[in-house]
């Protein structure tokens, strides 16, 4: 996969990556087409199916969307709640909505980075795998994902 400017390992002690909470309704409605262009539908099908499989706790609800600093995006469910996760790798932790949300997003993208003429897939994951490197629970994520 070819990468661009975006998608440059970053040094995260040099470059921290941020979230930003989308909260305007017309920039929210871009943030899908610009990760998936005419494959959005998918890819929030997907996630939302990645987050089902793993977790007996989710059963629907509206999502918040966070842009990254680094170019990146995810989304995570728009909860106080934890869900209680499993992943076929014999992963087995409860999460916040937060940390479920940052697994389902890396699965999906993994997922369908693997699509014929996917590399917009490809090229999420790696820019949500830099801030993820960053969380404080990176060892749980990154043990969710292994």
């Amino acid at each position: 996969m070819e990468m661009n400017a975006n998608t440059q390992l970053y040094d995260n002690s040099i470059c921290p990556i941020g979230a930003v909470l989308v909260t305007d309704v017309d920039e929210r409605m871009e943030c899908l087409p610009n990760v998936a262009g005419m494959r959005c539908v998918l890819l929030e099908f997907t996630v939302y199916s990645m987050l089902g499989r793993m977790s007996q706790d989710y059963a629907g609800g509206y999502w918040d969307f966070y842009k990254l600093s680094n170019g990146g995006f995810y989304m995570a469910p728009q909860t106080d709640g934890t869900f209680r996760m499993r992943c076929e790798n014999m992963f087995e932790a409860e999460v916040s909505a937060q940390t479920a949300g940052l697994i389902a997003c890396a699965m999906a993208y993994s997922h369908l980075s693997f699509s014929e003429d996917a590399d917009c897939f490809g090229e999420a994951y790696i820019l949500l795998w830099q801030y993820l490197a960053q969380q404080p629970n990176a060892a749980t994520i990154f043990a969710a994902l292994d």
